[in-house]
């Protein structure tokens, strides 16, 4: 992995030097890259007052506009893009001097833009500190490729086999539609089993704490 930081920008050299090899170069596109043998990032950093100025003299939607364009940088095939906004939007504002309405739907309708618009997502670091760690996050992700990889579920049920026997009738209820744990634990404490459940009538499935017509109804349709 390289680190390619603009010559220009003293505080990603900074922070990055502490812990990476980089490289300073004059860049033409964005203030810094993180090159990979399956492509780069390309990492855009303003402070909230470049941010609002550059919105203003709609400087950003032309940088924006290139950088969105740009197939390759450096002989680096760009494979995605980040817009980093650091410092505090509030504490940049005079609180007495402006339009709140006006100033925040230019913040978010820019924004917004930004990332549909423009298809660059964007984070905003409050201050010098979290902008500090927020690399050091980003850096430790690019290195491990975290971002590369397809979704997966974080919250998994464990396999059914392991699971008691008790867990696995309420496992089994569980997975009706609209029925869920704690209706699942309802339904085993009135009847006991899983077979008792499926021969009973509507009628007294809705006598079940919980368990009204609609829910009844849909038990007694998986059963029947």
């Amino acid at each position: 992995m390289k680190v390619l930081v603009d010559d220009r920008e003293a505080l990603l050299l900074k922070y990055l030097g502490k812990n990476y090899p980089v490289q300073k170069v004059r860049l033409p596109l964005g203030d810094m890259i993180v090159a990979r043998d399956n492509g780069a990032l390309v990492v855009e950093r303003k402070t909230v007052a470049d941010l609002i100025a550059s919105i203003k003299s709609n400087r950003l939607w032309s940088q924006l506009l290139r950088l969105m364009k740009a197939k390759e940088i450096l002989g680096y095939r760009i494979r995605r893009r980040l817009l980093v906004i650091q410092g505090s939007f509030w504490g940049y504002t005079n609180v007495s001097s402006i339009n709140e309405e006006r100033f925040w739907g230019m913040v978010f309708g820019s924004l917004i833009s930004i990332n549909f618009v423009y298809d660059t997502p964007c984070i905003v670091c409050e201050n010098n500190r979290a902008f500090e760690i927020f690399l050091r996050i980003l850096m430790k992700r690019e290195e491990e490729g975290k971002d590369d990889a397809l979704p997966h579920g974080r919250w998994r049920r464990k396999p059914i086999s392991r699971l008691p026997a008790m867990n696995i009738r309420q496992y089994v209820l569980d997975a009706i539609p609209s029925i869920g744990e704690a209706h699942a634990k309802s339904l085993l404490s009135s009847y006991g089993t899983i077979s008792d459940i499926a021969g009973s009538s509507m009628s007294r499935l809705m006598e079940v704490p919980g368990i009204g017509k609609k829910r009844a109804q849909k038990i007694y349709e998986v059963f029947h």
